[in-house]
């Protein structure tokens, strides 16, 4: 069981059952890709509910993980107080682990300022 909702600039995935596996996994992966099979946008996995996660689970969360950032966007994982954090923050140690969805938002703010005061950078070189 799972809940996507969707804002203006997040999709939030909660996971609301305690054992996230493979075949989970597969479901949310469908439910968010577009039409053409992409997947897009900023994405906070709320994992705060899972006990258990799976390796293939894993593998395409840091699969999902990495895209997000390929193609400039953000992602973040909530895992409150839940026993995957250790797992999570020894499968990589670049992931965001944030507590609470709102610090989520929060961190997905910042790296979308700060991509655009790069970008503005970027463009004010280009003119000098």
């Amino acid at each position: 069981m799972f809940k996507i909702d969707t804002s203006e600039k997040i999709r939030t995935i909660r996971v609301e059952k305690d054992h996230f596996d493979a075949n989970l996994t597969a479901e949310i992966t469908s439910a968010l890709q577009n039409t053409d099979g992409s997947l897009s946008g900023n994405l906070i996995w709320d994992l705060s509910k899972v006990q258990r996660i799976d390796e293939d689970s894993l593998s395409i969360l840091e699969i999902i993980y990495d895209s997000c950032y390929a193609q400039g966007y953000s992602c973040c994982i909530v895992c409150g107080k839940s026993p995957i954090c250790k797992i999570l923050k020894n499968r990589n140690t670049e992931w965001n682990l944030v507590p609470t969805v709102q610090e989520a938002i929060d961190l997905i703010g910042l790296e979308e300022l700060e991509r655009d005061l790069l970008q503005s950078s970027s463009t004010e070189d280009e003119f000098d």
